[in-house]
C-alpha cells in the first residue's frame, strides 16, 4: 500500500538521503503525536535508502528501556550483527560494532564524566567506520523512550554529521517541555524537522478504501471527526466497526461511529481474545519491545501448552508481529498496560525482576523492573539497582541512577555506603541540597572524609562558598593529621579559590603545604593550587616551578585529572604556572605524555586542553608554526562542544595564540577575524581569565591599526579585571601594549611609570623571559637609556626558552644602535634576529631586521614563501603525518577531526606543492 499524502515529506527525506550518499550528512527529525504515521515513514525511508545502496541500521525506542544505559546504541549496534554467525561474525566483531560493544563496556566500569565524553567519541568513530565503504542510514523510531545516553550520542553525532556519508532519521512524540536532547536534535545545523500532518478527508477515505470496501461519504466524515484524521486510530475505529458488523459503505454506520473513540483500542484488539491472550499480552507489554516469549508466559502463567496458541492468536488479532513479542504500534502497547492498572503492573514487574535475575540477566534490566515493582519484590534488590546505577552514571544518566539508588534506599534505609552513592548521584543531577541531605546521613554512620568534603561541594552550591569553608574548617579541626584531613584540607583549597574574600587566607593556607612530596592526588591538588597562587602573587618564578614540577609528578597529576572537567583544568593550570616560570623543557615531557594518553582513549576536551597547553608551550618558546597548529588543532576539536564554561576557555585562548600569530606574520586582518570569530560565537562570554586576556590582543590590534585611544581603553579594561580578581602577573603584560598606547597619545610620564612597574613585577617573579621583555618595553619608554636598557635585555634573554622575546630585542637593538650611528655595532643584532624571525616564524621581525640592514646598506636575501611554506599551520601537520605513510583516518583520529577534513587538507595541500600524492609529499616537504 503506498504512504498517503507523505510526497512532501519523502521528497525531503529522499532529498536528505541524495545529499547524505554525496557526503553531506543530514539530520531528519520525524515529529508527531501517536499514531500520525511516523512508523511508516520511518519504513518508507529505509526502503529508499536500500534501493541507493546504503548501509541501514535500526533501533526502536522503549519504554521500558528508557532506564537502562546505552539501550538505543546497542540495538543499533546487535541488530547489525545479530544475523551473523562464526567467523563471519568473528570478522564484523573485529571491526566497528566490537568497537562500540568495547567501548560501552568500558565506559560502564568508569562512572566519570571524562569517561562519557570518551565513549561518545569513541562511538561517533564507530559511525565513521560502518559509513566509510558505503552511505551509512541509521534510523531511531520511538525516539522519546531513548535512554538517555543514547539520545546524547544521537546529538553528538548530528553535530558531527556534516562530513559523513551518514543519514539519521529519527522519529519522535513532541518532545516534552521542548527540552532534553531530542530538542537538541531538531536544532542540529543539519537537521530538518518533519511535522506530518493529519490526513484529509480524501486520503482517509482512501486508507479505508484499501481494505476493500469503499466508504460512505457519511462515514469517512464521521471517522475523520472521531480520529482527527489519525491513520492509526482510523484503522483501530474500522476494525471495531467490522467487529461490530457494521458495514462501511452504508451511511447509517456513521451514527456509530461517534459512539467509539480512543477508548476503543484495547476492546478493538484484545476484548474478543482469550484470557491466556490477554495476559500474555499484559506481560508483554511489561517486558517491553521484543520479549522472550518464554519468559513473557512464564510470567503471564501461561503454560508451554498454551504458550504458542495465545501468541498465534495476538498475531492474528494485529496485537503482536512475529515471535518476539513486538508490539504493531506503540499506541497498542499503552492501552495493555492502562487496562492492567497499576497494581496489576507493579506485581508483574515484579515476577519480572525475579525472572530476569534467576537468568542473570544485566543489573539495568533487572533494575529497570524493581523501579516499578513493589517494595521487597526481590532480596538482591540493592545490589542490583547500586550496580544499574553505576552502569548509568557512566553512561550520563545520573536521574535515573539517583532514582535507583532512592529505590535501594528505601529497601536498605540503614546503609551509609548507600545513601553516599545517592549524594553523589544527586550531586551530578544538580540537586545539591538533596545531596547534601544524604551525604551528611552518610557521614553520620561513617565519617568519611571524602563524603565530608561531597557534602561541603553541596553546601557550597546550596548556600555559597562562604558556608561550604566553615564547614570544612570545622571538620578539619575536628580530625587528627590523618590522610583524611588531608583531602578536606585539599577540598578547602578548591573551594577558597571560588572566593575572593579569602584569597589571602587561601594564600596563607597554601604555603603551610609547601612541603609535600606530591605522592597523592590530595598532595597533588594542594601543590598544583599552590604554584597557581604563587604565579598570580608573583612569587619567584624558581620557587613556583618548583612547586608545579611536584604537583605535575611526572604525569601523575594527569591521571588523576583525567575522570574529571575541572581536575583537568586545574592540571592545566598547574602546567601554564610551569611554563611561565620558563620550565618549557619539563612542560614538553608533560604535554607528550598527556597527549599520547589522550591520543589513546580521550575526548575533544581532553584533546583540546592539551593542545591549548601545547600552543602557550610553542608560543613561550617562539615556534609560531607549532603555535598555528596547536591552536588551530584545539580549536577544530571543540567546535561543535556546548559552550561550558571550559570550553569557552578553551576557544578563548585559542583565538588569542592565533591572534598573536597573525600579528607575528602582518596578518591584522587574520587577526581581527581570529578575535571577531570568538566575540560572535560568545557574545556574552563569561569574566573568566582567557576571557579577560583577550583584552591585550585586541589593544594590540588597535595599536597596528592607528588608534591608540582605543588600546589603552583595552588595556585598562584588561588590568582593572585582573586588579579586580587582586590579580597583576607579569606573565600577563597588559602594560605592554599601555605604555605603547601612552606614548602615542603623547603621555610620556605615564608610559615611563608603567614600564617601570613591569620591569619591577618582572624582577620580582624573576623568569629571564619576563625580565627581558620588561627591559625591551622599558627601553622603549626611557628614550635616554634605549641602547643599555636593550642591551640589558638580549642579555638577559640570552638565557631565556623563548626565542622570539630575544628575537625582538635584538632587532630593537640593532634598530637603536643604526639611530645612534653604531652602523657597525647594529649588523650583528640584526643579521642573528633575521635567523631567529625565520626559526620562529615571524615575518614581521624578519622584515624589520631586513628593512634596517638595508637602510645601513646591506642587500638582505628577500623571503619568499612557496611549496611548504605556503602551507597553513593545519596542512602542514596534516601534511607531516602523511608523510609518514599514516592513513587518513588514522591521521583525523589522531587530530580529532573527520576524515572528510583530512581529506580536504590533502586536497589542498597536493595543489599548493604542485604534486599529484602522497608518493611525492616527503620530497617535497623536504
Amino acid at each position: 500500500m503506498s504512504t498517503l499524502e507523505r510526497d512532501r515529506e519523502l521528497a525531503r527525506i529522499t532529498a536528505a538521503l541524495d545529499s547524505a550518499a554525496a557526503g553531506d550528512g543530514r539530520v531528519v527529525v520525524i515529529e508527531g503525536r501517536a499514531g500520525i504515521g511516523k512508523t511508516r515513514l520511518v519504513q518508507d525511508t529505509r526502503a529508499l535508502a536500500k534501493q541507493r545502496g546504503f548501509g541501514r541500521i535500526q533501533a526502536v525506542g522503549d519504554a521500558l528501556e528508557s532506564a537502562m544505559a546505552w539501550g538505543v546504541v546497542r540495538q543499533l549496534v546487535e541488530r547489525s550483527i545479530s544475523r551473523y554467525r562464526g567467523e563471519v561474525r568473528d570478522r564484523i566483531m573485529a571491526g566497528p560494532s566490537g568497537d562500540a560493544l568495547r567501548a560501552l563496556d568500558t565506559a560502564a566500569a568508569d562512572p566519570s564524566e571524562a569517561e562519557l565524553a570518551r565513549t561518545l567519541h569513541a562511538l561517533w568513530w564507530v559511525a565513521v567506520d560502518l559509513s566509510a565503504t558505503r552511505p551509512l542510514l541509521i534510523t531511531v523510531d520511538d525516539a522519546q523512550w531513548a535512554d538517555l545516553s543514547s539520545a546524547q550520542f544521537l546529538v553528538y553525532l548530528s553535530r558531527r554529521i556534516a562530513d559523513l556519508p551518514i543519514a539519521l532519521v529519527v522519529a519522535t512524540r513532541p518532545p516534552a517541555a521542548n527540552a532534553g536532547p531530542l530538542a537538541q536534535l531538531s536544532v542540529s545545523r543539519q537537521a530538518e524537522r518533519l511535522l506530518p500532518r493529519p490526513l484529509t478527508p480524501h486520503g482517509l477515505g482512501e486508507l479505508v478504501a484499501a481494505r476493500g470496501v469503499r466508504p460512505a461519504p457519511e462515514v469517512v466524515a464521521a471517522l475523520h471527526a472521531a480520529g482527527a484524521g489519525n491513520p492509526f486510530l482510523t484503522g483501530v475505529l474500522v476494525d471495531e466497526l467490522d467487529a461490530l458488523g457494521l458495514p462501511l459503505d452504508a451511511p447509517d454506520t456513521a451514527a456509530e461511529v461517534a459512539k467509539l473513540g480512543p477508548s476503543t483500542v484495547f476492546r478493538a484488539t484484545l476484548g474478543r481474545l482469550p484470557a491466556e491472550s490477554v495476559r500474555l499480552a499484559g506481560a508483554a507489554a511489561v517486558l517491553g519491545t521484543g520479549a522472550d516469549p518464554w519468559l513473557a508466559g512464564t510470567i503471564a502463567d501461561v503454560d508451554q501448552a498454551g504458550l504458542s496458541d495465545a501468541v498465534e492468536a495476538l498475531v492474528a488479532a494485529h496485537v503482536l508481529t512475529g515471535d518476539e513479542l513486538t508490539f504493531v504500534h506503540p499506541v497498542v502497547r499503552e492501552a495493555v498496560l492502562a487496562e492492567l492498572g497499576p497494581v496489576a503492573r507493579a506485581a508483574l514487574h515484579a515476577r519480572a525482576a525475579t525472572r530476569l535475575w534467576e537468568a542473570k540477566a544485566p543489573a539495568d534490566r533487572v533494575a529497570a523492573h524493581l523501579a516499578q515493582a513493589p517494595k521487597g519484590s526481590l532480596p538482591q534488590a540493592v545490589d542490583v539497582l547500586r550496580e544499574a546505577a553505576v552502569a548509568l552514571l557512566a553512561a550520563g544518566d545520573p536521574h535515573t541512577a539517583a532514582s535507583h539508588l532512592r529505590r535501594a534506599v528505601q529497601e536498605k534505609p540503614d546503609d551509609a555506603g548507600l545513601r553516599a552513592a545517592l549524594g553523589r548521584a544527586l550531586l551530578r543531577t544538580g540537586d545539591a541540597a538533596e545531596a547534601r541531605r544524604e551525604l551528611r546521613a552518610a557521614a553520620s554512620a561513617m565519617p568519611d572524609a571524602e563524603l565530608l568534603a561531597a557534602a561541603a561541594s553541596a553546601t557550597a552550591a546550596v548556600d555559597g562558598p562562604e558556608a561550604a569553608i566553615a564547614e570544612l574548617t570545622e571538620a578539619i579541626a575536628a580530625r587528627g593529621p590523618d590522610a583524611g584531613r588531608l583531602h578536606l584540607e585539599a577540598r578547602l583549597a578548591v573551594v577558597r579559590s571560588f572566593s575572593p574574600r579569602h584569597r589571602q587566607a587561601a594564600s596563607e593556607h597554601l604555603r603551610g603545604h609547601a612541603s609535600l612530596a606530591g605522592r597523592t592526588p590530595d598532595e597533588r591538588t594542594l601543590l598544583g593550587l599552590l604554584a597557581q597562587t604563587g604565579r598570580y602573587e608573583v612569587r619567584p618564578s624558581s620557587e613556583v616551578a618548583a612547586t608545579a614540577l611536584r604537583a605535575l609528578s611526572n604525569g601523575a597529576y594527569f591521571d588523576d585529572a583525567t575522570g574529571s572537567t575541572d581536575a583537568m583544568v586545574a592540571w592545566v593550570v598547574a602546567l601554564l604556572a610551569l611554563m611561565a616560570a620558563d620550565g618549557v623543557d619539563e612542560a614538553r615531557r608533560e604535554i607528550e605524555r598527556a597527549r599520547l594518553r589522550v591520543r589513546a582513549h580521550g575526548s575533544p576536551v581532553e584533546f583540546a586542553m592539551v593542545a591549548n597547553s601545547a600552543a602557550f608551550l610553542n608560543w613561550r618558546s617562539g615556534d609560531m608554526v607549532q603555535v598555528a597548529v596547536e591552536a588551530e588543532g584545539g580549536l577544530a576539536a571543540v567546535r561543535e562542544e556546548d559552550p561550558a564554561p571550559h570550553v569557552v576557555a578553551l576557544r578563548a585562548t585559542a583565538a588569542q595564540f592565533l591572534a598573536y600569530v597573525a600579528f607575528e606574520r602582518g596578518d591584522l586582518a587574520g587577526a581581527a577575524s581570529a578575535l571577531a570569530a570568538f566575540d560572535s560565537e560568545h557574545p556574552d562570554a563569561p569574566q573568566i581569565m582567557p576571557t579577560i586576556w583577550l583584552h591585550e590582543p585586541r589593544a594590540v590590534l588597535a595599536l597596528a591599526n592607528g588608534d591608540p585611544g582605543a588600546a589603552l581603553a583595552e588595556a585598562r579594561l584588561q588590568r582593572d579585571a585582573m586588579l579586580a580578581a587582586e590579580l597583576d602577573p607579569p606573565t600577563v603584560p597588559w602594560r605592554e601594549p599601555a605604555v605603547r598606547a601612552a606614548m602615542l597619545l603623547g603621555d610620556g610620564a605615564a608610559a615611563l611609570v608603567l614600564a617601570e612597574e613591569q620591569v619591577a613585577l618582572a624582577r620580582k617573579w624573576g623568569a629571564a623571559t619576563e625580565i627581558g621583555a620588561a627591559l625591551r618595553l622599558l627601553a622603549h619608554a626611557d628614550a635616554g637609556r634605549r641602547v643599555e636598557l636593550l642591551t640589558a635585555s638580549v642579555d638577559v634573554l640570552e638565557a631565556s626558552p623563548s626565542r622570539l622575546q630575544l628575537a625582538r630585542s635584538l632587532v630593537d637593538l640593532g634598530e637603536a644602535l643604526r639611530v645612534a650611528r653604531r652602523r657597525t655595532d647594529a649588523r650583528e643584532p640584526l643579521h642573528r634576529a633575521i635567523d631567529l624571525a625565520v626559526a620562529c616564524g615571524s615575518t614581521v621581525l624578519r622584515t624589520r631586521a631586513v628593512d634596517a640592514l638595508e637602510a645601513l646598506g646591506d642587500r638582505p636575501r628577500r623571503l619568499v614563501l612557496a611549496g611548504a611554506e605556503a602551507l597553513t599551520a593545519s596542512e602542514r601537520r596534516v601534511a607531516d603525518l602523511a608523510a609518514t605513510g599514516r592513513a587518513n583516518r588514522e591521521i583525523a583520529q589522531e587530530l580529532f577531526v573527520t576524515p572528510k577534513t583530512v581529506e580536504n587538507h590533502l586536497g589542498r595541500i597536493y595543489t599548493k606543492l604542485g604534486i599529484s600524492g602522497r608518493r611525492d609529499l616527503a620530497k617535497a616537504l623536504a
